[in-house]
């Protein structure tokens, strides 16, 4: 019977020393991911193995949030179709080239005659607009006349006897044409997109059993930045690492979300009926708003750490504040309590 508890004591042992490696490379991974190395350090050393007095509860650690690295993916504009982009990349180059072959048509092209016209007002004996039955003005057509010198058959002036030239007033029935005003050149936006993380983190390996809760997981409120274009900001799952107990890696299914600057939200899709999901509700806002958004999960199977990163376009959106959804932190508490 002694042989038989020892055993079992040495295999329960041992089961908890590969738990405290196991949590304690996860810690390091947790450091790495959230904080990175500060330099490059070729010193070869090995990090020391776990030692006997590292107990489960000092595998403990709160939820973080680490974001402002400057970490993310290549940015796009905001709903952005790269097909459609080319296209209206290539329409817009053609367009710029008629628009250049067309400019300087109009600059190198000599001045076209065209008929000049002038409208007056038709008055009476006494100077007052003569009107119609319908108390319209009547107005006629008059020729324009313009005063030019007087030229021999050999195109010189011709002048009277005291030498000066000579003057007649001819009827104007046209005149050079002049080249359309240019539209105003619309202002280019300075936006730039540049995608950033946001890592959320936290292990609790104190109570040795796993945690369950469904609802409100996390939650991030941002400054929508002014000065930014209309359309879609999306905010992304860029990795889900969760963890459970019995050292078990879920790998739940994402649902992304977005908000929407003086646009339509997106429809999102319903959480599945039985797997395992993490959704970021979307929202509407305008320039200049604060939103809360928030990540829930769904048929939560329990786990005791998780590292989470969700990436976003900060130059749209700046993070004020992050902290635990209220479903999260009522699990959490309940349980520590």
């Amino acid at each position: 019977m002694n042989a038989i508890k020892n055993k079992n004591k040495t295999k329960n042992k041992c089961r908890n020393d590969v738990k405290k490696a196991i949590l304690a490379l996860v810690l390091a991974s947790v450091s790495v991911t959230c904080f990175g190395c500060n330099k490059k350090e070729d010193s070869g050393d090995v990090p020391a193995e776990p030692t006997e007095t590292l107990g489960l509860a000092d595998m403990t650690q709160p939820l973080k949030f680490s974001y402002g690295n400057g970490v993310g993916s290549d940015a796009k504009e905001p709903k952005e179709d790269a097909t459609e982009g080319e296209k209206n990349s290539d329409s817009d180059s053609n367009s710029d080239s008629e628009q250049d072959a067309s400019k300087s048509s109009l600059e190198t092209a000599p001045d076209k005659p065209v008929n000049v016209t002038e409208h007056v007002e038709v008055t009476d004996a006494s100077g007052q607009p003569v009107t119609d039955a319908a108390g319209k003005k009547q107005t006629e057509v008059v020729n324009v006349t313009e005063q030019v010198k007087v030229t021999d058959t050999a195109g010189q002036p011709v002048t009277d006897a005291a030498g000066e030239a000579q003057t007649e007033v001819i009827n104007v029935t046209e005149k050079p044409a002049t080249a359309p005003a240019e539209k105003p050149t619309e202002a280019v936006s300075s936006y730039t997109p540049s995608m950033d993380v946001c890592n959320a983190y936290w292990l609790d390996m104190s109570q040795e059993s796993d945690f369950f809760f469904n609802g409100e997981f996390l939650s991030i409120e941002f400054q929508v930045n002014e000065g930014i274009p209309d359309g879609s900001y999306p905010i992304t799952f860029k990795k889900t690492d969760i963890a459970s107990w019995d050292v078990v890696k879920w790998d739940p299914v994402c649902i992304n979300g977005e908000v929407a600057v003086n646009s339509e939200v997106t429809a999102q899709d319903d959480f599945p009926e039985e797997d395992f999901a993490l959704k970021i509700n979307s929202v509407a806002a305008k320039q200049g708003d604060t939103v809360k958004v928030t990540v829930d999960l769904n048929n939560n199977p329990g786990f005791c750490g998780f590292v989470i990163e969700l990436e976003y376009d900060k130059s749209a959106l700046t993070i004020v504040s992050t902290e635990s959804g209220a479903d999260f932190d009522n699990a959490v508490n309940y349980v520590t309590n």
